[in-house]
């Protein structure tokens, strides 16, 4: 299973090891065929711009962050079997996290060919530039996360073709959203933005919330 700093949804990646070979994802429910549910003539994550994803992709966080009630996060109740009651808009809150890292993932994987799947994660390395500007923090840390994760790192072939802009730019993501020091860079950010809106990133696992 794949998990970053504890949150995960009951999804799970399967990757074949090396590049160029089959995956296989599952997403809240059974594994199944995604070369028979995707189809990328319907739907092609190039056409549409990393402005576009960035602030659809902030739309659907925003009001799943905002039904948060602030007894949801002192009761810890994430952690308990009654998740579901005692905190079901962080529970929910965690869900969109995972569902925009899994889609990342599928995304890259399914690519047809090198070349493509090389211009797609490029493609998700301006959206989470874009995310950034947006200071949606939350979705930011999910797309770095879904980079580093071990069926998107590996792709060493697919990494080689990256521009050294974007590769500079997501070297600077991934330093801000370590997790170093409990998340001290991007506490730091956010002390930075002072009145300025933004959807933070709750550090669920260790009891802390990134947002004070």
């Amino acid at each position: 299973m794949y998990r970053r700093n504890g949150l995960s949804d009951g999804a799970s990646i399967s990757s074949a090891s090396s590049e160029g070979t089959s995956s296989l994802l599952s997403l809240d429910g059974p594994s199944g065929d995604y070369a028979k549910s995707y189809d990328a003539v319907v739907f092609d994550v190039l056409k549409v711009t990393p402005e576009e994803f960035a602030s659809q992709i902030t739309l659907m966080d925003a009001p799943v962050f905002k039904a948060i009630q602030p007894e949801e996060l002192a009761s810890c109740g994430w952690n308990r079997k009654e998740k579901h009651i005692l905190a079901p808009n962080v529970v929910a809150f965690t869900r969109r996290f995972n569902q925009v890292s899994f889609w990342l993932v599928r995304e890259i994987l399914t690519a047809q060919t090198l070349k493509i799947r090389a211009e797609i994660l490029s493609h998700f390395v301006k959206i989470a530039k874009k995310l950034l500007e947006l200071n949606n923090l939350h979705s930011l840390v999910s797309v770095v996360s879904a980079l580093q994760s071990a069926p998107i790192f590996r792709l060493s072939k697919t990494w080689a073709l990256i521009s050294r802009k974007d590769k500079a730019t997501f070297e600077k993501l991934d330093f801000l959203t370590s997790k170093e020091e409990n998340y001290t860079r991007m506490r730091e950010y956010i002390r930075s933005l002072k009145m300025v809106p933004c959807i933070p990133y709750l550090a669920l696992p260790d009891s802390s919330v990134v947002l004070h």
